[in-house]
């Protein structure tokens, strides 16, 4: 890269000032009313927000009546700071109007976004846009025109887009267009590099051939980092194919990403080769980047490094070493620069350097429509052209370009934003002489950026060093747009099945015993790999050398714990693509799915790891624990169920799912690699008989974790009545809608929770209620289908499936929901078995009555109902009516509508404009109400969880363990933070069981008659007592959220019928565990931004 003389830097200077001067002369009334209008806006940040309100949520809101109630919430909180009078005056007024005058109310605001809009988008109407166009034309002003309308949810909403976008290039006066890939297919997926690079190729083939054929440039816009290196390929791919050789088109790349640069090196030996090869050229078009919000929000949720540099002064440097760099005579044959930006400095810049080097021919200045227009003329009429981007859309499709209007917002008031200053800039005032000092900076700081990837650095090292400094921090998923991870995990799917899977009871190897063939879901069941299985003997040894060795475990310093739990993190990581190639073809898992498993397990690796410092000192370790896991989450659940066990100082019996035994396999080699001992570690696999019956109820078992359906946790009871068993069980999920929702938005987490690994989680959305404006819109169930049928069912291991198959025949409840219809119900979309057996395609059951079949019961797999509500009351209603209380989620962009939900609905885990499956552990630790979890359990994913591993000294002072839950008390039941994320608001709290049941087994003394007096007034409870020979198999029993067993019988098994949890603990004297017996946890996550600019939480902030 060429050294800039700082006669180079001052003459840009110089002519930045003449532009300006040059656009003072050309600013009209109405360009400064703008001005004047943005410059107070920027100096009020609640201005700010309450125009972004405005301008986004009252318009993406489809019901009228929900959308007046926002427009009136919003207006009420306005101030006359940041606006003129008669804007302050017009919105005070239209707020007390809209409550007469909805209908015209809401048509004055929209068309007032629109005229506000005006000139930044422009209409997409034939006649209005040719009018447009011919007039820029006879001003001699370039246009070129960007449809709006990324990010589609479908292949039939791509499809339309695609057509519009045809049609655009037809207009004799359309002369230049930018497509963004993601509005014209839907199904890009990170993972699917090759297949995703052919479904955009198809599409551009056409939009290339069409552009040849009326003379239209077509520029290939870049949008956020996940597709960067997509576009790349595709671009490049096609403009090699023989009907495109001679095809001069361009690309975009964006200064705030560092890859840009060595994309940039390899467009231009790219386009070298071309030229050479057939004299085209190409054009590269130098942005800012206008997707730095969503991509900092979807790094942070992910643990990712943010793709973008990290400060505005690195980015203005990566855009001025572009500028350098590109501008050479070795490149004028086989490249044109478009150099966009508002920033006169940069514009500058550029210009001296061509006319430096002598090659000003190279250089395109364009400018965003309708932002800086005196700044385009002065341009234009300083260096002849000047080529503004266009944004455009159809009456229909406004609200879709809200995202648009957000994002430009979002940069024009953006203290270190250029256009901010340009509101009150002027030749030496104090805003020209710090962008004059910025624009220094950038230059001399372009020889030194950094040109290393942000996104590819591993952060699985901070994580190590927070862990060693006694720190918790979650391990961020592996980046599925890495190639070289992709292919890694891609490598290894076929290492597997080659050798038997033993049984390993105190170290030794089992291989003799009676093997079982397992199937691969993806195949048709066809064998996969063979396992031995326990029998009666091989239980007996497991239990007597876990009981053996249980003591030599617990007797382990804490230290050395930890440090082991330390390395079994790190061993998780490092075997991250084995163990995720493992779960795609034992469970039928994508990589995604996968992906975000193993993130979870390291989580609960390190937490759980920490925990074993803390051990309550009035406790002591279960002794030896069976966990029996599932088989739809094969891997971090049981992961988490034995490292907490573990760092109890229990030994464990690790029983992994017949179905999914090669990947407990593969977790229980991690956990010995790492340290943990083989005598306080065993593999069990047995089947679901009598042998496994024998683990279960073994009398030398001291506790069962299991995860499963609440009929198995029953069945586990029945087997053994005094099992200390506590389970997270099963759940009937659902997502309300109410008229407040964004639609789209809506769709898109329904579709995510209902189908994601196919249907197949506890956590999964098999409901949705939908407000009846919403559902009578028939906008909803357009998206709905169009989404819903792009998915691709297949086996996972081509990875452009984004559902994977049944992990066996559908089950009976399945089998109906698949299969059959109850009155009044019709299908949506009809489920079809596929050709792979195990595969069924998606679909959804409308006009679901209350208390049906499909309201109540759980299925597991992928099949979505939908009922009509009236309104929020009944929604939630019939959210609260099932039996479970696992997940539940709610949309709606109403403050008011959220906070009574949250008041109201009854489940453990609770999720405002997201979806609801993916809890992450810590930032959101998962457990169920009522029968969603069996037992005295806590939330997995919680520091606390481990303690239910640990047995806790009774009671001896009830009057000093009055005191502590009542301090306890005050902190709990309030909404306490869980982390510091700023795109979610996650938050955890504690709510008093509502009607208690206490059965005794001998006559209350005066100590407990008092402590329980003292419950009642600290929780706010109602409290019975009877005695065991009182209790009855009676309805009356509904009444009670918990059951409280403190006598020495066992529960009857018929107690389980009922809607209450069973709590089997004694009354402990440590109020931390104590307060779980008389009070409920309940997670609360709320999606707090939009279009990536956090701050938009319809809930306010609890702390």
């Amino acid at each position: 890269m060429e050294i800039v003389s700082g006669q180079i830097i001052d003459d840009s200077i110089y002519l930045a000032a003449e532009l300006l001067e040059i656009a003072k002369k050309k600013e009209t009334r109405s360009d400064k009313l703008k001005k004047k209008q943005f410059a107070r806006l920027v100096k009020d940040k609640n201005a700010i927000i309450a125009t972004q309100k405005l301008t986004d949520q009252v318009i993406r809101i489809d019901s009228s009546k929900a959308s007046a109630k926002m427009f009136r919430s919003i207006v009420n909180n306005v101030k006359l700071k940041g606006f003129n009078l008669v804007d302050f005056i017009g919105l005070k007024l239209l707020g007390v109007l809209s409550y007469a005058l909805r209908p015209v109310v809401l048509f004055i605001v929209t068309e007032r976004v629109r005229i506000a809009s005006r000139g930044i988008i422009n209409s997409a109407l034939p006649k209005k846009l040719k009018k447009y166009l011919r007039q820029k034309s006879k001003e001699n002003v370039d246009i070129n025109l960007n449809l709006l309308g990324e990010a589609v949810l479908g292949n039939d909403e791509a499809d339309l887009r695609f057509n519009d976008l045809l049609n655009l290039i037809e207009l004799e006066e359309v002369n230049y267009i930018s497509v963004k890939i993601s509005a014209i297919v839907s199904q890009i997926l990170s993972a699917d590099f090759d297949g995703s690079c052919e479904r955009v190729a198809k599409k551009l083939r056409i939009i290339y051939r069409k552009s040849i054929k009326h003379d239209c440039f077509v520029n290939l816009d870049m949008e956020e980092f996940k597709d960067f290196e997509i576009t790349l390929e595709v671009f490049k791919k096609l403009l090699l194919e023989d009907e495109f050789t001679d095809l001069y088109a361009g690309i975009v790349l964006q200064a705030y990403l560092p890859e840009s640069h060595s994309a940039f090196n390899d467009l231009i030996s790219w386009s070298k080769n071309r030229f050479d090869k057939y004299g085209s050229k190409i054009k590269i078009r130098f942005v800012k980047g206008a997707n730095l919000a969503m991509e900092q929000t979807e790094a942070e949720l992910h643990g990712w490094n943010p793709a973008p540099y990290n400060t505005k002064e690195e980015v203005d440097a990566s855009y001025s070493r572009l500028i350098n760099v590109s501008l050479s005579k070795l490149n004028e044959d086989c490249l044109v620069i478009g150099v966009a930006s508002h920033n006169l400095f940069h514009i500058s810049f550029a210009q001296q350097l061509a006319a430096l080097r002598n090659v000003e021919t190279m250089v395109e200045i364009e400018m965003l429509e309708g932002m800086a227009n005196a700044e385009a003329m002065a341009v234009k009429e300083k260096f002849g052209s000047i080529l503004l981007y266009s944004p455009v859309t159809l009456r229909k499709n406004f609200p879709a370009a809200v995202a648009y209007l957000v994002r430009r917002l979002d940069e024009n008031t953006s203290e270190e934003n250029y256009l901010r200053a340009s509101f009150t800039i002027d030749v030496n005032n104090k805003e020209f002489n710090q962008q004059a000092k910025r624009f220094l900076d950038s230059v001399h700081m372009s020889h030194v950026v950094s040109l290393e990837s942000k996104r590819r650095k591993s952060t699985s090292l901070g994580n190590e060093e927070q862990y060693d400094k006694y720190i918790f921090s979650n391990q961020a998923d592996e980046d599925i747009t890495s190639k070289k991870f992709v292919d890694a995990v891609v490598n290894k799917l076929y290492m597997f099945g080659k050798s038997l899977i033993p049984v390993v009871i105190g170290g030794k190897e089992e291989l003799n015993l009676e093997r079982i063939t397992v199937g691969e879901p993806g195949e048709n069941n066809k064998p996969f790999y063979s396992h031995n299985i326990a029998n009666l003997q091989a239980i007996e040894d497991a239990v007597r050398i876990a009981k053996f060795e249980q003591n030599n475990w617990s007797d382990i310093k804490a230290q050395k714990v930890y440090e082991i739990m330390g390395n079994v993190a790190k061993n998780m990581e490092s075997d991250r693509a084995k163990t995720i190639a493992a779960m795609m073809r034992d469970s039928g898992k994508t990589i995604m799915e996968a992906n975000t498993e193993v993130s979870e397990a390291i989580d609960f690796a390190r937490l759980y790891g920490l925990t074993s410092l803390n051990a309550p000192e009035d406790s002591q370790p279960c002794g030896v624990v069976v966990v029996a896991s599932p088989w739809n989450f094969p891997y971090a659940i049981p992961a988490g169920g034995i490292i907490a066990a573990l760092s109890s100082g229990n030994t464990v019996i690790f029983k992994p799912a017949p179905q999914t035994v090669l990947v407990g396999w593969e977790l229980v080699n991690q956990l010995w690699k790492s340290g943990v001992p083989k005598q306080a570690l065993h593999f069990v696999p047995t089947q679901d008989n009598e042998v496994g019956q024998k683990l279960i109820s073994h009398q030398d078992v001291d506790k069962v974790v299991l995860t499963g359906a609440y009929e198995t946790a029953v069945k586990f009871k029945s087997w053994r009545p005094d099992l200390d068993l506590v389970a997270e069980t099963s759940g009937k999920n659902s997502i309300i809608v109410t008229n407040s929702s964004d639609i789209d938005l809506a769709v898109n987490d329904i579709v995510q929770s209902a189908f994601g690994h196919a249907g197949q989680k506890c956590s999964a959305g098999s409901l949705a209620i939908i407000e009846e404006e919403v559902y009578d819109n028939p906008l909803f169930f357009k998206q709905l289908v169009d989404a819903t049928k792009s998915l691709t069912v297949g086996n996972t291991l081509n990875l452009a499936n984004s559902i994977g198959p049944l992990i066996s025949s559908p089950d009976k409840n399945l089998l109906r929901a698949l299969t059959e219809l109850d009155e009044g119900e019709e299908w949506l979309i009809k489920p079809e078995q596929l050709e792979r057996n195990n595969c069924w395609s998606p679909g959804i059951k409308i006009n679901v009555q209350a208390d049906s079949w499909s309201h109540l019961t759980e299925w597991f797999g992928p099949v979505l109902a939908i009922m009509k509500a009236s309104n929020l009351k009944e929604a939630i209603k019939w959210q609260n009516a099932t039996e479970y209380g696992l997940t539940a989620g709610l949309h709606s962009l109403s403050t008011k509508e959220c906070n009574y939900w949250l008041k109201n609905a009854q489940a453990g885990n609770l999720y405002i404009n997201r979806p609801i499956t993916g809890a992450i552990v810590n930032r959101q630790p998962f457990g169920g109400w009522k029968k969603s979890s069996f037992g005295p359990t806590l939330k997995a994913g919680s520091s606390s969880y481990p303690n239910i591993f640990r047995r806790f000294i009774s009671a001896n002072d009830l009057e000093k363990l009055s005191i502590e839950l009542s301090e306890l008390w005050v902190k709990k039941s309030k909404y306490i933070k869980t982390d510091d994320v700023e795109s979610e608001h996650n938050y955890s709290i504690l709510y008093p069981h509502k009607n208690v049941l206490i059965v005794l087994d001998q006559e209350i003394s005066l100590e407990l008659t008092n402590y329980f007096e003292s419950i009642k007034k600290i929780f706010g409870i109602k409290i019975d007592i009877i005695q065991f020979s009182e209790l009855e198999d009676e309805e009356y029993l509904n009444i009670y959220s918990t059951l409280r067993w403190l006598n020495s019988k066992s529960t009857p098994s018929w107690i389980y019928k009922y809607n209450f949890s069973v709590d089997t603990n004694p009354i402990v004297q440590n109020a931390q565990r104590e307060i779980f017996s008389w009070s409920i946890e309940q997670n609360v996550s709320i999606t707090n931004h939009r279009y990536g600019n956090t701050g938009f939480s319809p809930v306010g902030i609890f702390v």
